[in-house]
Formats: structure tokens, sequence, C-alpha cells
């Protein structure tokens, strides 16, 4: 009897920041300045390309992380993290005399969180990917804290047919407008895409940027699911109704998850609903990123029985 030919997995580069991240578990915020003890704390690599790195190696996918860490504790320790997930770094940078960036998140019972973040330097000083980077690669996702690494990375997959997402947090506005247009799919933060479209309608904005150049906008609301403006029409994906332990890495975990989909060759809606599920799936694990779902964790987490429609259009 003849074998069956394993699945090939798409392969992802991921480009931008990554840092340490303290995470900090306590029962509830305080109203005032005091000391406030945690019950939990984890040091873990952290940072948006670098999470959704993790998060699509976790799902099956072959991952190439591209970006820049200082020579420091926390620098290695990041390349030890996603090391130790199959993700290739050949491509990630040890910038000599440039420090990695750190964050302090604290997180209350709800799953609720602050972040306290010093950016490094690193991607700063690194030097600007060629072509030569993204060989063979089936799709891109960038964040826009390193736009000129991003910039490179859109239009090489624009000149070559391929892929390629974007994570537009809050950033420069100026940063914002310069990538939107480059990018196949845009998907906002609403905080991101209140800084890039300021005071209209959330609509109004993810038309606009289908106007720029996008074939898919959409924007992520949290425990109201997301909107999405794809062949001309507005979807909105529900959020997955969970127990939330830690939100951390969620959103970095909804974009690995939804550029794997689509390279994958889910239609948009369908790659929506699986990424949304992942990010769901993570809020319900503490300790920051380690909390990425696995493809059969995911898998088995979709065929659950879920009240309501998967996803209904305006």
């Amino acid at each position: 009897m003849p074998s069956e030919t394993p699945e090939r997995q798409p392969l992802i580069a991921c480009v931008g920041h990554c840092a340490i991240d303290h995470v900090f578990q306590i029962d509830h915020f305080p109203d005032r300045a005091t000391k406030t003890p945690a019950h939990r704390y984890e040091s873990v690599g952290g940072g948006m390309a670098a999470n959704a790195a993790l998060a699509c190696a976790r799902l099956g996918a072959r991952v190439r992380f591209v970006g820049a860490v200082g020579p420091d504790d926390a620098g290695r320790m990041v390349r030890g993290q996603l090391t130790a997930e199959g993700i290739d770094l050949t491509h990630l940078q040890v910038v000599p005399h440039t420090h990695t960036s750190a964050s302090a998140i604290i997180v209350d019972r709800q799953g609720e969180r602050h972040i306290f973040n010093h950016r490094g330097n690193a991607l700063a000083h690194a030097q600007l990917p060629d072509d030569s980077v993204f060989d063979g690669c089936d799709a891109v996702l960038v964040d826009p804290r390193w736009p000129a690494g991003a910039r490179a990375a859109l239009l090489w997959a624009r000149a070559h047919g391929r892929l390629s997402v974007f994570d537009a947090d809050v950033a420069p506005q100026q940063d914002l407008e310069a990538l939107v247009p480059l990018a196949r799919w845009v998907v906002f933060s609403e905080p991101g895409l209140a800084v890039w479209s300021g005071p209209v309608a959330q609509e109004a904005a993810l038309l606009r940027a289908i106007y720029l150049g996008a074939s898919c906008a959409a924007v992520t609301l949290g425990a109201q699911g997301m909107m999405l403006v794809s062949d001309g029409r507005l979807h909105r994906v529900p959020a997955f109704p969970v127990q939330a332990i830690d939100t951390t890495g969620a959103g970095d975990v909804f974009h690995g998850a939804l550029t794997l989909a689509l390279a994958r060759g889910m239609q948009p809606g369908d790659a929506c609903t699986y990424a949304s599920a992942a990010a769901a799936l993570k809020c319900t694990q503490a300790d920051g990123i380690r909390g990425a779902p696995t493809r059969e964790a995911l898998d088995a987490f979709l065929l659950r029985p879920r009240p309501g429609r998967n996803r209904g259009d305006e």
C-alpha cells in the first residue's frame, strides 16, 4: 500500500520585534502606588514578530525569523526560546553594543494586563534584509517596530506574488502610512486603526486601506471579535468565548495563525475564524507566549460545539 504524501507546510518569514517579557500574575490591580505580591512569575521571550513566529511554528509552519537582538542576557534567552521551537534564526542579527527590548507585564485574575516596555535599540542598528533573506518563503508577516525591515519584506512579497500580512498595531502614524499600502492583508488593532485613520468610522478606515492597495483589511476588537473587509463586503467574525487567564500575546498568536491559515489556502473568513480560535485558546493559558497552542490543541478546540454562527455578514 503506498504511503501518504506528507502535507507540505508553508515557509513563513516573520519580520520585526523580539523582546524579553517578565510576566507577573497578581490578583487585582491596586488603586494606588503600593507593593503588590505576585502569585506567579515567568521570564519569557516576547515581541510582536517573535511571538507570531512561535505561534506559527507551534501550529505546524516552517518559520524564518528576521530581526535583531543585542549581545545581552535577554537576547540570548530570546534566541534560545525561538531555537527550541524549531525556528530558523539564520537571519536574526546580534548587533554589537546594543540592547534587547524588555517588558514588565502585569496580569490580573481576569487576564487583563498592563505592559511597561523599554524599547531596545538593536533594530535601529540592524542591517536591512536583502531579497535573498526571503528566498523560498510562501508568506511574510511584519510588524511596525522595524519599519525599514517591514518595507523590504512587503516589497519582496509584492514583487514575487507572495502573501503578505501587516500587523498594524500602535506605531508612529508616518510608519503606518508608509506600510499599509504595501501589504496584501492589513490587520489593525483597534488603537492602531485609530492612530492611522484618525476620528473616522472603522468601516470607512478599512475601506480606505482597500483603496490604497490591500486585498483585505481587518480590525481586531478583543472580546467583540473582528471586522473584515474582503471582496467588497464587510464581514464580522465573532470571538470565541473563553475564561481568560492571560491575554498577553493573544494578538500576536492571531496574526501568526491567520498568516498560516491563508498560506494553507483557507478563504478569508475561515482563516479569520481559525486565527480567532487560536487567540482565544492562548488566553486560557498563563505565562505569556508560552501558552500559544499547538496544532493538535487548536484542532481539538475547533471541534468543540460553539453556540451561534461561526461567521456573520452585514
